[in-house]
């Protein structure tokens, strides 16, 4: 199904392609297998623990707002006042 509020699906296709255009060589592939674990380890969803695979894989902690994921896995996030501490 596609909503269609204000931009038309050829522009919308549009804006899609510039910003595929824009990342590409820029995404992270995750193997299942690590996901999994990092899943099964902190107890987080599938998909926080796919960017915390990510940021892991660039040694860095992943910067984020989400409370919960980061009791969860405080040691590989941060919060954006860490992440910027002079802002």
């Amino acid at each position: 199904m596609i909503r269609v509020r204000g931009l038309a699906p050829v522009a919308a296709a549009q804006v899609l392609s510039t910003a595929e255009d824009l990342v590409r060589g820029g995404s992270h592939d995750v193997r299942h297998a690590s996901a999994l674990e990092i899943t099964c380890r902190y107890g987080v969803s599938a998909c926080d623990a796919r960017f915390l695979a990510v940021a892991g894989s660039l040694d860095a902690r992943l910067v984020t707002e989400d409370a919960k994921l980061r009791r969860a896995a405080p040691q590989l996030t941060m919060s954006l006042v860490e992440a910027i501490p002079d802002a």
